[in-house]
């Protein structure tokens, strides 16, 4: 690499994984949404069972720590 510039990828890169140690009230690159943005895009009852089984992989795994 003869210069040190980032691409403009890897700089979005750096900022997401600031952004996941960041409060979203202090940074305003992350939007907070409701449901109702998911419930347009995905539908309410696809979404509704998308979370459901998110949540049911997330206890398992809390359950193996």
């Amino acid at each position: 690499m003869k210069d040190k510039k980032m691409n403009i990828t890897d700089e979005e890169l750096d900022r997401d994984i600031q952004n996941l140690y960041l409060d979203p009230e202090k940074d305003p690159h992350i939007e907070l949404v409701g449901d109702e943005y998911f419930y347009k895009i995905y539908g309410k009852e696809y979404y509704e069972t998308m979370k459901a089984r998110l949540f049911e992989r997330f206890k398992k795994d809390e359950k193996r720590k």
